[in-house]
């Protein structure tokens, strides 16, 4: 019989201390990193749910115009085709679609930036906007100048009347 009663060698310790966080538990898997996804995976759901109404009104509207099978196929429908129904209902699904996409779009940007509150968002554009006066800023008469050189470029389709200072060649100056 074997001897049980010998002592068993204890597994050798791991270089790595709780105090250093691994790669992935930081930048992936932390508080920070899981709120910024949540608005991309929340757009993500909406879009999702958005695609399955959308579809679900077309299989309806497709559904409703197929005859039965003892119908005649010239009849007409049973339920009447109320157009004002049809077009709020057409609104509907496009509005939910296109807000779906911007939650989705905006929380992928606001992942990709690393930006995770619209508090931190004003403060990096402040910091921006304090970066670009030590720089000099913006030149005033630049600015002008090519605001200007714009209107001359599209002056007579975007121009209604005339400009300040100038009178239209059918008045005359007094």
């Amino acid at each position: 019989m074997a001897d049980h009663s010998a002592p068993h060698p204890t597994p050798p310790e791991s270089p790595t201390t709780d105090s250093t966080p691994d790669f992935l538990s930081t930048h992936f898997l932390g508080p920070r990193p899981r709120r910024q996804f949540s608005l991309f995976l929340f757009g993500a759901t909406c879009v999702g749910l958005s695609i399955l109404s959308t579809r679900r009104a077309l299989v309806r509207r497709y559904v409703a115009t197929v005859p039965h099978f003892y119908q005649q196929s010239n009849a007409l429908p049973r339920e009447p085709i109320s157009l004002q129904k049809e077009a709020a209902e057409a609104l509907q699904i496009a509005t939910i679609n296109v807000l779906s996409f911007a939650t989705l779009m905006t929380g992928g940007t606001l992942w990709a930036f690393d930006v995770s509150g619209i508090g931190e968002l004003r403060e990096r554009i402040r910091k921006m906007k304090k970066q670009r006066e030590v720089k000099g800023g913006t030149n005033m008469e630049q600015d002008k100048a090519v605001e200007r050189e714009f209107e001359d470029f599209l002056g007579p389709s975007l121009r209604k009347g005339p400009r300040k200072g100038e009178t239209r060649e059918t008045e005359k100056p007094q």
